[in-house]
């Protein structure tokens, strides 16, 4: 058993679903893989969402240190988004789930363009 962040786990497979439990969180990871992202960069390359909720989603990551956020001192305020090594870690989950997704859409004959 394992006790964290005031939660019991039976599976240690559970707690990265726990910490990554919607699609935009899973997005956002996945957009972060290749360089720090400004909130609108990622609105733009997860257009489907609002910056409201990227920006809750990007906090609720940043307090289980998957995300971190750097704020440059300059006028207007920058800030970028970036994976912490923990982030980056979990990417090679995603990079074999990646995978497989593929795999099982050829084998279900599913039209990949």
């Amino acid at each position: 058993m394992i006790k964290l962040n005031g939660k019991q786990y039976e599976c240690p497979s559970k707690i990265p679903m726990d910490l990554v439990d919607d699609k935009w969180k899973f997005l956002i990871l996945w957009n972060l893989s290749t360089k720090p992202l400004r909130i609108s960069e990622l609105s733009e390359k997860i257009s489907d969402t609002s910056q409201r909720t990227l920006s809750r989603k990007l906090k609720a990551l940043e307090e289980v240190s998957l995300v971190q956020r750097v704020v440059f001192p300059e006028v207007p305020p920058k800030v970028e988004y970036s994976l912490t090594i923990h982030g980056e870690r979990l990417l090679e989950i995603f990079t074999i789930m990646a995978k497989w997704g593929e795999q099982y859409a050829k084998d279900m004959d599913a039209i990949i363009e």
